[in-house]
Parts: structure tokens; C-alpha cells; sequence
């Protein structure tokens, strides 16, 4: 499309109209993180609706450098177990009440979406950028979240790097977390997100 870049109304033209563009842009301002989060979660219709709508991501050479690892609700527990048994690993001095808290993260949602990145070997596509992918997919799964009425949070940790939670997931050598999506109701409302300028530097 070829608008005017100079005159009265060039200003107007480049304004969002008001319709369904602008309530996508409304969307993506007001979109905020959910801490709380409680049943139900996206049925898996609708987590396999989130996912597939975020791999709409700029992925160069359509390599699909990621994939996801669902835990629902009845795969909590044993993650809680296992991320506990990371943190005792990692900190033998733990307290029972700290592993507890380790045990608890599994318990922040009634459902986590994991998402990995999978950077592939490429001559000419590094993994920094098939990384940037598997970043955009998470965000895309937020947004669609986000679209479906539900709240999501995006988290992350040093147990992702964890050798007894990757083990867990079944993560590769050459894989990484990039993100837990953590998935459910919200029970509270987010704060309003401040009006902030974008840092613009315009080339001319």
C-alpha cells in the first residue's frame, strides 16, 4: 500500500483506523503478565489453538528451531518432585521448607507450556536467531493466551538448566528452555502497563 509522506492529513493517514486493526494494536498495549492463576486452563483444544497460532513467528528458513512440553494439571506433581530434587542437588543445605517452595512452582498454574528451542545446524542460519524464533513463539503463546480470555505469565529459572529437569522433559543436548508459560484464569487484574514512548531513531 502507498500512502502520502508529506501534506496536511499525512499524520491522519498513518493513524490506526478504528475496526478490528486497531483492537489488535488495543490488545498488544494492554496485554499484562498474570501472577495468579487458577483453573480452568485452555482445554487442550485450545492449547493446541495457542500453540499453532504462534508458530506463525518469523522463523528463517522455516527450520521450526523449537517445540513445546505441555504439563497439565495431572503432570504437576512429579515436576514439583523433580524440581526439588534439582534444588537439593544444587543447594544440599536446603531446608524442607525451601524444597517445598521448590515443589510449589509446579503449582503457580493449572497449566505450563514449555517452550524449548531447538536450533538446528545451518551454514548460514545461526542458532542465536533460530533462539530469537523459539523467543517469539513463547510471546506468540502469551498473545494467544491472552486473546482466549486467559492469563499467562512468562518465567523463567536456573532449574531450566537444571541435568534433573531437563531429564525430566527430555530435553536434547543441543536444546534449551527458552520460557515456562504458565497458563490458567487470572484471579486478580493486572495494574494498567504505563503509557512509555518507544525510543525511536528515525533514519533520514
Amino acid at each position: 500500500m502507498t500512502r502520502a509522506a508529506t501534506g496536511p492529513r499525512a499524520a491522519e493517514l498513518d493513524a490506526p483506523a478504528p475496526g478490528p486493526a486497531d483492537a489488535v494494536l488495543t490488545g498488544l498495549r494492554e496485554r499484562r503478565s498474570s501472577a495468579g492463576l487458577a483453573e480452568p486452563a485452555p482445554t487442550p483444544e485450545e492449547l493446541r489453538a495457542m500453540m499453532t497460532a504462534a508458530m506463525s513467528a518469523p522463523d528463517h528458513g522455516r527450520l521450526t528451531p523449537y517445540r513445546f512440553v505441555v504439563v497439565d494439571t495431572a503432570a504437576r506433581a512429579a515436576l514439583g518432585e523433580t524440581l526439588a530434587e534439582a534444588h537439593a542437588e544444587r543447594a544440599p543445605e536446603a531446608t524442607a521448607a525451601e524444597l517445598d517452595r521448590m515443589r510449589a512452582k509446579a503449582y503457580r498454574a493449572p497449566a505450563i507450556v514449555v517452550v524449548v528451542a531447538a536450533p538446528q545446524p545451518h551454514p548460514t542460519i545461526p542458532a542465536w536467531e533460530q533462539r530469537a524464533t523459539a523467543a517469539c513463539v513463547a510471546h506468540g503463546v502469551v498473545l494467544a493466551a491472552d486473546e482466549l480470555g486467559y492469563g499467562a505469565i512468562w518465567r523463567t529459572g536456573w532449574f531450566g538448566e537444571a541435568p534433573k529437569v531437563r531429564a525430566h522433559l527430555g530435553l536434547a543436548d543441543h536444546e534449551d528452555i527458552t520460557g515456562w508459560i504458565y497458563l490458567g484464569t487470572p484471579t486478580t487484574r493486572p495494574a494498567p502497563r504505563p503509557v512509555v514512548e518507544p525510543a525511536i531513531t528515525w533514519l533520514t
